[in-house]
């Protein structure tokens, strides 16, 4: 443990893991008065949630390697120091490709915090307490998530649009002072393997084969695309298809947060009394069912604001059941290779949420069809990966052999 730092070191860390959904949240009402500004199409306004998703993507695959052998501190502070950049250069910015590229580095530098966090945590607690320190975590940080799409509508109804970036450059500042004065090393056992590209890859290759392993993160991958789609239409979906102003398209995606809160807070109790593939199974299970509710109620034509946000706060449930596991569950077959399978399996996890994102920027967002009907396949996805892939592990432990050094 961390001793008398541990609340610190868990409190930083929170701090630290809100500036994704920062990133996303604060953008979303934004979208419509960029496009309106820069003579941009929904499409490529809509890319600039794309290129941050494939900011976060593209770095953990070099974080998590190096972590493991250099330590979590230092990549820590470079994920901040590259958020702040990325966010100065957008509130400067006068052009759609400045804006983008600049999108781009605040992901570049988000990977490596959501990253460094997670290990950090693996690093000092174990398996259940892992999990119960991540729901704690979680839930504290939800708290603070739900509260983003309400800040940010508001900042976007009475200020110029440049004005949000501002304030996550100075967030992301403040945090950057806070980690360099009072974030301790967790990684004192360094790997000491060869750090190779060819190594690096070798790792990698046994990782993503292992069952356990991919099945808690293709639960979480099709969680993330499911939420990712949705997050890419809401702004054009709600405020101009349906006519939502942009205080209440704030308190509607805030009540999505709630609902992530209520999930992560069910987690953290139950997680005492059953283990990591019931809770996991809790998780897919009410993804599946809200997120199919909603397709058939919008698609036998009854698409309203409330037949869609009401099965998305509840699809948001699920979404604390399954972050909150796989955040343990993709490591403990790797003890040695923490941040190496924490930075595969978010590597998969951004990756495919870019992919969803950059998949629903081609889909009309004038009916709520396109967006129900591919989170209801996601949801469908998600149990059967739960079901295939780890389920089977209760009849067959031997799954969880760690990686030899």
């Amino acid at each position: 443990m961390i001793n008398k730092k541990s609340a610190v070191f868990e409190l930083l860390l929170v701090g630290t893991w809100i500036l994704g959904n920062m990133s996303v949240n604060f953008m979303l009402p934004l979208l419509p008065s960029v496009a309106a500004e820069f003579h941009a199409s929904p499409t490529l306004v809509k890319y600039s949630i794309s290129i941050f998703l494939f900011g976060k993507a593209a770095g953990v695959l070099i974080y998590g390697p190096l972590s493991d052998r250099y330590g979590r501190r230092s990549f820590m502070l470079l994920g901040l120091f590259l958020y702040f950049i990325g966010n100065a250069f957008t509130f400067f910015t006068s052009s759609m490709t400045v804006l983008l590229l600049s999108r781009l580095i605040q992901g570049i530098g988000t990977s490596a915090t959501v990253l460094m966090g997670r290990v950090m945590i693996n690093d000092v607690y174990k398996n259940n307490k892992a999990a119960m320190v991540f729901s704690q975590m979680f839930l504290a940080a939800s708290v603070l998530i739900s509260c983003l799409p309400m800040m940010a509508s508001w900042t976007a109804s009475h200020f110029d649009w440049r004005f949000i970036f501002l304030i996550m450059a100075g967030y992301g500042l403040v945090m950057f002072v806070l980690c360099f004065l009072l974030l301790d090393e967790t990684h004192h056992q360094r790997d000491t393997m060869n750090s190779s590209f060819s190594e690096i890859v070798l790792h990698y290759r046994a990782i993503v084969s292992h069952p356990l392993f991919l099945g808690y993160v293709l639960c979480s991958l099709f969680m993330v695309a499911g939420e990712s789609a949705f997050n890419t239409a809401s702004s054009f979906l709600l405020i101009k298809g349906f006519g939502v102003s942009i205080y209440y398209f704030g308190v509607l995606m805030t009540s999505l947060g709630l609902g992530h809160l209520v999930g992560t807070l069910l987690c953290g109790r139950l997680v005492k009394k059953y283990d990591l593939v019931n809770m996991m199974g809790i998780g897919v299970i009410i993804l599946m069912l809200s997120a199919c509710t909603m397709a058939i109620l919008v698609n036998i034509g009854y698409a309203s604001v409330l037949t869609i946000m009401l099965p998305m706060a509840i699809f948001y449930v699920g979404t604390g059941f399954i972050m909150t596991i796989t955040a343990v569950g993709v490591v403990t077959p790797f003890p040695k290779l923490i941040a190496t399978s924490s930075a595969a399996s978010l590597l998969l996890y951004f990756g495919f949420s870019t992919i969803s994102s950059t998949l629903m920027s081609h889909l009309p967002t004038t009916t709520a069809r396109p967006v129900t009907l591919l989170i209801a396949v996601f949801g469908l996805l998600a149990f059967l990966a739960w079901y295939v892939l780890i389920v089977p592990s209760r009849k067959n432990e031997g799954l969880a052999v760690a990686v030899k050094a």
